[in-house]
């Protein structure tokens, strides 16, 4: 027997044949392989699902029903409205962002201008800060020049009452309260004032007429040039002539070069420039100061058919004038 016989068959001792090497074995997978990979997914899948389950429970202990909410700063909206607009969006005080929570805030409630939102997950607390905007002017949209000429009394914020507006104005012209910056916080009704209404002195609203009939957003800013110009005459005036702002009624602002001013002391508008704003209301707070009497006597000489007006638009000079067509 040869060598290569021997050490593939074997040899016979003793009368028995031994194997010297290890039997061939087929290549390929496991004939069982495709069974233990399905057990894997399928225990995979098991451990995924039991694990979803188990986070769904401990996530419904956070949801918003179980979430107790501290709230400052909020004057104009109690804490009702304020969970009442954030149970429409706060799903769960873990998944929900904080940042999401405070901008849905701002969107929906005009008054907000900021909220400063904190999540104390494990106690299922959330604290909110937030800034109300405040009312500061009204906005008359339709015909300026008869808001500008009817005499009327102020708008008034009463209490927690909607603030209104003489009903003696046409009922085409709708007014908006904003904040100082031209941030519409709502629409306000035409109707009577009631004067008698207990609750301490009325806040007055100056007006300021717009020439238009595209009403604005609550909630959003208004971008018209006029609407920008008087907020800034009345800031201007609140600042540095606080007497005389708090005697105006009317700011038209739509004629950038004659701003017209209705005053409580004046019967007659008055004029001054958008770009000499600053010097006007000094003239204006001057003259009512030392010659509103003489003013007064000299507008009585004018003849009713021609519409007087003083004009403070030109440096050191004060111009009683008169004109027979409505400007």
């Amino acid at each position: 027997m040869s060598r290569l016989n021997h050490l593939n068959i074997g040899k016979k001792r003793n009368g028995y044949t031994w194997q010297t090497s290890m039997p061939a074995r087929r290549l390929g997978k496991h004939p069982n392989a495709r069974i233990y990979m399905w057990r894997r997914i399928i225990l995979v899948i098991a451990v995924l699902v039991t694990l979803a389950f188990a986070g769904n429970i401990v996530l419904s202990f956070f949801a918003a029903e179980y979430v107790s909410l501290e709230l400052s700063g909020n004057m104009h909206y109690t804490d009702v409205q304020i969970y009442d607009v954030l149970g429409e969006k706060l799903e769960n005080i873990v998944t929900d962002s904080e940042k999401h929570t405070a901008d849905y805030l701002k969107e929906n409630l005009s008054y907000i201008k900021d909220a400063h939102v904190v999540k104390h997950v494990m106690k299922r607390i959330l604290t909110i800060e937030v800034t109300e905007r405040e009312p500061f002017a009204l906005l008359g949209f339709g015909n300026a020049s008869q808001i500008s000429q009817v005499l009327m009394p102020r708008a008034q914020i009463l209490g927690s009452e909607s603030p209104t507006v003489s009903a003696r104005l046409n009922s085409d012209i709708s007014f908006f309260l904003v904040d100082s910056e031209g941030h519409v916080l709502k629409n306000i009704e035409v109707g009577e004032t009631n004067p008698s209404k207990p609750e301490g002195k009325p806040k007055e609203m100056v007006i300021l007429p717009v020439e238009s009939n595209e009403l604005p957003r609550i909630g959003t800013a208004i971008q018209k040039s006029e609407v920008k110009l008087g907020l800034e005459v009345l800031k201007t005036a609140l600042l540095q002539e606080p007497a005389l702002a708090a005697q105006i009624r009317i700011i038209d602002a739509n004629d950038f070069q004659k701003i017209k001013l209705q005053i409580d002391a004046l019967p007659i508008p008055v004029w001054l420039a958008g770009d000499a704003i600053e010097s006007g209301l000094h003239h204006i707070a001057l003259l009512l100061k030392q010659h509103k009497a003489r003013i007064l006597d000299l507008i009585d000489e004018i003849p009713s058919i021609r519409k007087p007006y003083l004009d403070v638009r030109y440096q050191d000079t004060l111009y009683l004038g008169g004109y027979t067509k409505s400007k």
